[in-house]
């Protein structure tokens, strides 16, 4: 086998691990791929957590033999010299055939991943091709055990993420079922006021919220009732009402009489004489303190999820530590100079912070290296887009960050990847963070070249404005260093 042939075989094998996100998936792609190159029909993983020498171990994975499909996740007993530190091609037929209880396989392939984790490939005749496999195997065998301990790594907070999140939507419905019964079982409060604002009565459940008998409310404006600020807000939608005669839903916090502050839904409509004139207002409002806290529970369980995804990625390449908070906090920053709501731009922020998520497959030594990337380093790199959507896509955010996490990298005349979108088929926190993500990359250290100056930073958003990167989010950054003064976070930038 030459050298080109060789690269072949470990550049597929590179691609294979860095491809699954599953140690299940990891292990089987990777078996199937070794069971071509070296030809061998049967192959197994063997997992021995105790060590190599406990005598035990489990079948975790087989291909290619129905037989010993049969024993895959079982415990078994394993035969002194089958498991070793080193790649051995030889295996005693002997050997083979105490383990696998079959007198067809005289050949035996051992490839040791890790202290915990054995490839073996077994085959009925001797190979007639031989890989030199102390030289081609070692790399790709630690590089494939550092594949199954990220692998474990994020099904494991994939796993917290979702009990998380069902802890938080128990919380939710609990919260809505009392309610529900609340509501059952103790009337709403209701009010009926004129058309000049005086209280014409109202049900028990008013009355105790404003500590006052319903007869001593009746005759009463709401200055008379409530505190002035609340006072005032109700004067000016019962002037709301009345003019549009329009039916009002909306939340505030009000008071009670004791002192309990209280998220609630007020609803208000008009009634009517029998001369279809304006008689006067009648209104209803209902507790939803216990629905709002358990909102805000799930709101924080995912931020809490946003934050430990984050974390994981400074763990992988410490070069760019800080560089998502930066990146989020920039990416914030323009969508407040473009004017977005609130809750748009929370979803902005929280997506810029995981917006490479996907260089979790990617390996470290590839992320680190100190020089510019070769081709097939810089495609497998660009699966990170990619690869960040199938890791956030089942979780269930209230924004689209999966969505903004696979666009990142999509340019404005299609020229980007992973899908060749352009325009307004990309999302626009996508192409923020395009911006935002580019703009700190310019302006930070990186392990393969210095950062670049404000100035030329500029001169390069500007060159690529409406070809990469949308002209109104560029012109919106540009305004935030060159008039506004803005400067990335500090706290933990690498220069």
């Amino acid at each position: 086998m030459n050298k080109d042939q060789l690269l072949a075989v470990l550049y597929d094998l590179s691609l294979t691990i860095g491809r699954e996100v599953t140690v299940d998936a990891l292990l089987t792609k990777v078996v199937q791929r070794l069971l071509y190159h070296t030809g061998c029909p049967t192959g197994l993983v063997l997992g021995h957590p105790l060590g190599l020498d406990a005598g035990h171990g489990r079948v975790l994975k087989v291909i290619g033999d129905h037989l010993l499909q049969q024993q895959q996740g079982e415990d078994i007993a394993l035969p002194p010299g089958l498991l070793g530190r080193t790649i051995r091609s030889d295996l005693p037929q002997a050997l083979l055939q105490d383990f696998t209880g079959q007198p067809r396989y005289q050949c035996g392939l051992r490839l040791p991943l890790d202290p915990q984790h054995t490839i073996l490939l077994l085959a009925p005749t001797p190979l007639l091709q031989q890989l030199p496999l102390e030289h081609v195997f070692p790399p790709v065998l630690a590089n494939l055990s550092r594949a199954i301990k990220l692998c474990q790594d994020s099904e494991q907070l994939a796993e917290t993420m979702q009990r998380e999140r069902n802890q938080a939507k128990a919380a939710l419905n609990r919260a809505l079922r009392f309610n529900q019964a609340l509501l059952k079982a103790i009337p709403i409060a209701v009010f009926y006021k004129d058309a000049q604002g005086r209280y014409l009565g109202c049900n028990p459940a008013f009355s105790r919220t404003v500590g006052m008998q319903a007869e001593d409310i009746i005759g009463k404006l709401p200055a008379e009732v409530w505190p002035a600020e609340l006072a005032a807000m109700f004067a000016q939608k019962d002037s709301e009402l009345i003019t549009t005669r329009q039916p009002q839903l909306f939340e505030y916090m009000i008071s009670s009489q004791q002192g309990k502050l209280m998220d609630v839904v007020y609803a208000k409509d008009l009634f009517y004489d029998d001369d279809n004139q304006i008689g006067g207002i009648i209104g209803a409002f209902i507790d939803i303190s216990a629905r709002k806290q358990a909102e805000e529970s799930l709101r924080q369980s995912l931020i809490q999820a946003i934050s430990a995804l984050s974390s994981a990625m400074v763990h992988r390449d410490l070069s760019t530590a800080g560089h998502e908070v930066r990146v989020s906090d920039l990416a914030v920053a323009i969508g407040r100079q473009l004017q977005l709501g609130a809750e748009q731009l929370e979803g902005l922020g929280l997506a810029a912070m995981v917006h490479d998520i996907g260089q979790i497959q990617i390996p470290s030594e590839i992320l680190t290296r100190p020089r510019r990337l070769n081709h097939e380093e810089f495609e497998l790199v660009k699966m990170h887009a990619e690869a960040g959507h199938e890791i956030l896509k089942d979780i269930h955010f209230p924004w689209p960050i999966a969505d903004i996490a696979w666009q990142h990298h999509e340019n404005m005349d299609g020229s980007g990847y992973p899908r060749g979108l352009a325009g307004s088929d990309i999302l626009l926190e996508a192409r923020i963070i395009h911006v935002a993500d580019s703009m700190e990359a310019m302006l930070s250290h990186r392990p393969f070249r210095r950062q670049l100056g404000l100035e030329q930073a500029i001169a390069q958003l500007q060159q690529h404005r409406g070809s990469i990167y949308d002209p109104d989010v560029v012109d919106a950054c540009l305004s935030l260093f060159l008039e506004q003064g803005y400067q990335l976070p500090d706290s933990k930038r690498k220069n």
